[in-house]
């Protein structure tokens, strides 16, 4: 899947403030009661991997406890990445598609040249307009591309919190990732990282809900990462 190949290829150019985040996660995770927690944990209900998932039992027999999920951000390029807001993303890629759509109505009218030819009918030949010079077009054509990417990769941690793929989810940052706490997504928490290697609570994460299913699903998979 998209978002699984993508976090694949990012962990294996981890650095070394990440892979400190990711220690330090794991450590808080613990003092938060999770004694089961793991790295690069495949989230249940989405196409994601997570850099830190916990899991805090309940301690009543046959009562599934609660699920933590931990991003790691050492950049605020890194955070970019995963922060566009789906709905924002969709909204924008249906409006330029339509204007695409009209500007290749017009194009077809005035630049007959640019038919393929492969229909007797007009209406029903394609048309192409790849090497036009055409301001409006390029610019219409670049925008479209960039938000079918953006959508497709960089809706992360919206669609996590809409998943209800894990109870908590919290950001992990460096000191200046962030501009404002209004950029963390919602629902989600915030710890940054503090000079002499600690945790500092920005913001709690609600607590989403999560079904049954998912938090059994997600123990297994932080169950078999630990193996």
């Amino acid at each position: 899947m998209v978002g699984d190949n993508l976090d694949s290829q990012r962990a294996k150019g981890e650095s070394r403030r990440h892979r400190e985040l990711k220690r330090l996660s794991m450590e808080w995770l613990r003092l938060q009661g999770c004694r089961a927690a793991a790295t690069e944990v495949r989230l249940p209900l989405s196409p994601y991997r997570v850099d830190v998932a916990g899991y805090r039992a309940s301690g009543r027999m046959g009562v599934l406890g609660e699920t933590f999920a931990l991003e790691c951000k050492q950049s605020r390029a890194d955070f970019l990445r995963d922060a566009s807001v789906e709905g924002e993303a969709r909204s924008e890629l249906e409006g330029v598609a339509e204007e695409v759509e009209r500007l290749r109505g017009l194009l077809r009218v005035h630049l007959p040249e640019c038919r393929q030819g492969l229909s007797l009918f007009r209406e029903y030949d394609a048309y192409d307009f790849g090497d036009l010079r055409h301001e409006r077009w390029r610019r219409l054509v670049s925008r479209l591309a960039l938000l079918e990417r953006k959508l497709a990769d960089g809706v992360k941690f919206s669609r996590i919190a809409r998943y209800g793929a894990a109870n908590f989810c919290y950001l992990v940052v460096e000191e200046g990732v962030l501009k404002n706490l209004g950029e963390v997504p919602v629902g989600w928490g915030c710890l940054v990282r503090e000079e002499g290697s600690s945790l500092r609570l920005e913001r709690e994460a609600e607590r989403l809900v999560s079904e049954e299913a998912a938090r059994l699903t997600f123990l297994e998979r932080v169950a078999a990462r630990k193996g």
